[in-house]
């Protein structure tokens, strides 16, 4: 019987190119993973199949939290670490 485990985290996310609305995360790639939740402030904003993510509408020189969960089918990873940004 094929045993089912959750993904490991994501590793090293980065935010880049800030502006006054909107921010670029990238992290590393999840081995097993089917997808990414990408979390703004502890809220889902998004899940994508890729590991980077261009987030908008932000507002201008506001701090925000971003952090990303790895998904398949059996659950969601836990958390990466957590970036800190403030728009410009």
């Amino acid at each position: 019987m094929k045993q089912f485990q959750l993904p490991n985290e994501p590793a090293d996310l980065t935010a880049s190119n800030e502006t006054a609305t909107t921010v670029d995360l990238n992290w590393t790639a999840v081995e097993g993973a089917s997808g990414y939740n990408v979390y703004q402030d502890g809220v889902k904003i998004d899940t994508v199949t890729t590991n980077s993510y261009s987030v908008t509408g932000l507002t201008t020189a506001t701090t925000y939290d971003f952090y990303v969960t790895a998904t398949n089918d059996t659950g969601e990873s836990e958390p990466s670490n957590t970036v800190n940004v403030t728009t410009l």
